[in-house]
């Protein structure tokens, strides 16, 4: 399960694991022969529970991929525990398309793991622009649920395509605001649930954003508190998982999210989630897609990258001054054409910073840094 398609990152997959096979068009490309499931075998194969199934990775967005060890019992004892946290056992089969591809983890226990395991169908098409999607989703049939990520989400409200009737929308790998899930309900009437969760221990927990602020975590997990943190546990995992993120429980199920602890900045003796201010900066009217960030480790301000026709970095800045303390506004902030983003919509730091260095290059003085002097 590669973090993306890279030629690069697949060579290095390949370097890494000579044992595997690269399948493409379901022809082996390395090795010099394919095992292939008996297809007269009609037996249910009898699976071991210690079984290694699946060899995930973090996507990278902060640093090098990470490998993953997923075993049948984590898999399956995860997605039923998911099934039941999502509510997909009482309905009648839901049927869904993922925007998300199935080599992300989020994208696998939507898209793959629950059609095995619970009432639910899943499209064979992985849809990117929104016509698509309309007409994914129009290819099967309701109950219909669609598995997506809030960047995707926020380029299919904006473009103002209709959707089929849609029972739910299921969402994960970034931050989503309340009004972008109360907007989404309100547009396609339907409900929203967001999905919190990491590439190491899958699913965690979920919320209806548009009406909850804390997360109910899954009955087969629990959350204690560690040395450096959360860590999450459950019978089947293979150890306890600490959870790279700064939350705030609340009982023995519910929690508030803080911010990823790699997004925690502390300037001016304030501390601050870089995630939060994402959040606050996404939600200004004409700003198509933008990320703040701290340009390096020790930096005392911060950054932003930011694509919008018709706002200048000074408005931004004002638009953001009204709920974000001055310590905490970015200088500078660059226009861009647009930003690299994952398949899932995530952005890789690394990506941040060697455009973020184009840019000074080109624009070492962008013109609203004026009041910025001193």
């Amino acid at each position: 399960m590669p973090p993306n398609q890279l030629s690069a990152t697949l060579d290095q997959l390949v370097a890494d694991y000579p044992d595997s096979y690269r399948m493409e068009n379901d022809e082996p490309l390395f090795g010099e022969s394919a095992c292939l499931v008996d297809q007269g075998c009609e037996t249910v194969p009898d699976i071991p529970a210690k079984q290694l199934c699946a060899i995930a990775f973090t996507s990278g967005s902060t640093g090098q991929p990470k490998p993953n060890l997923k075993y049948w019992k984590t898999l399956l004892t995860g997605t039923l525990g998911n099934a039941e946290l999502l509510q997909l056992g009482c309905d009648d089969r839901m049927n869904l398309v993922a925007t998300v591809p199935s080599q992300h983890m989020w994208g696998m226990e939507t898209a793959i793991l629950l059609p095995l395991f619970a009432k639910v169908a899943a499209s064979y098409r992985t849809p990117f622009f929104p016509q698509d999607i309309a007409d994914a989703l129009a290819d099967i049939s309701p109950p219909r649920a669609l598995v997506s990520s809030p960047v995707h989400l926020d380029a299919l409200i904006r473009s103002g395509v209709a959707l089929p009737a849609l029972k739910r929308i299921l969402c994960a790998t970034a931050p989503m605001s309340t009004a972008q899930a109360v907007k989404l309900e309100d547009e396609y009437a339907t409900r929203v649930q967001e999905v919190f969760g990491c590439t190491e221990s899958g699913i965690i927990a979920m919320r209806e954003t548009a009406r909850e602020s804390l997360w109910r975590v899954a009955e087969t997990l629990r959350l204690e508190p560690g040395k450096n943190g959360f860590v999450v546990l459950g019978e089947h995992l293979p150890g306890p998982v600490l959870l790279p993120d700064v939350i705030e429980l609340h009982g023995l199920y519910h929690f508030r999210w803080i911010g990823r602890q790699q997004d925690m900045v502390k300037i001016a003796g304030k501390r601050e989630s870089l995630g939060d201010l994402n959040l606050r900066l996404l939600a200004i009217d004409g700003i198509d897609d933008g990320v703040i960030f701290s340009p390096g480790d020790d930096s005392q301000r911060l950054a932003a990258l930011v694509v919008a026709d018709d706002l200048s970095p000074a408005q931004i800045r004002q638009a953001l001054g009204q709920h974000v303390d001055p310590v905490f506004l970015p200088r500078p902030i660059y226009m861009v054409d647009r930003l690299p983003r994952q398949e899932t919509g995530k952005l890789a730091r690394a990506a941040i910073l060697d455009i973020f260095a184009l840019m000074q290059s080109t624009q070492p003085h962008p013109h609203d840094s004026v009041e910025e002097c001193g």
